[in-house]
C-alpha cells in the first residue's frame, strides 16, 4: 500500500467535505458576529444584574456564560479580558476559568458537525446540549464559591 497515494485520495475526498461545510460554518461564522456586534449582550447583562446582585453572582461574568456555548474563540478572549482586568487568581478569573472548562461550544459542534453529515432535527440535541451548559455554569458557580469564595 502507498501511504502517499492513499494520502491524496484522502485529501481529493476531503474538498466534497469542505464544501458541503462552508456554508454552514459562514453562516455560524455570521451569526457568532451578529450576536457580539449587536449590543443584545449588554442588553441582556443591564437587564439581569439587579437579579445577579441579589444571589451574588458577578455580572462580569455573564457575558462569558452566554457567548460560550456559541464562540470558543470568543469565550476565550472575553476570558483573557478578564485575566488582565481581574487577575488569573481573583474570584471572577477562577469561577471564568472553570465555568470555561465545565461548559462547551454548543451551536458550534451542532451546526459544523451535524451540518457536516447532514442531519437536520436537531431540537432534542439543542435542548440536551444548552440544558448541560446550563448545569455546567451553574456547577462552576457553586464550586468556585465553595473552594474559594
Amino acid at each position: 500500500m502507498d501511504v502517499y497515494d492513499t494520502f491524496i485520495e484522502g485529501v481529493k475526498e476531503s474538498f466534497s467535505m469542505i464544501l458541503n461545510l462552508f456554508p454552514t460554518f459562514i453562516a455560524m461564522i455570521l451569526a457568532v458576529n451578529l450576536f457580539i456586534n449587536s449590543g443584545v449582550l449588554d442588553y441582556v447583562l443591564s437587564l439581569i444584574k439587579p437579579i445577579l446582585k441579589l444571589i451574588k453572582i458577578p455580572g462580569e461574568i455573564i457575558p462569558l456564560a452566554l457567548v460560550r456555548p456559541i464562540s470558543g474563540s470568543a469565550s476565550l478572549a472575553y476570558l483573557n479580558s478578564i485575566f488582565s482586568k481581574y487577575g488569573p487568581d481573583s474570584f471572577i478569573g477562577l469561577l471564568g476559568s472553570v465555568m470555561q472548562g465545565c461548559t462547551d461550544t454548543t451551536f458550534y459542534i451542532i451546526s459544523l458537525y451535524f451540518g457536516s453529515i447532514g442531519i437536520k432535527k436537531i431540537r432534542h440535541s439543542m435542548t440536551a446540549s444548552l440544558f448541560a451548559d446550563l448545569v455546567g455554569i451553574i456547577v462552576s458557580i457553586i464550586v468556585v464559591n465553595l473552594f474559594w469564595g
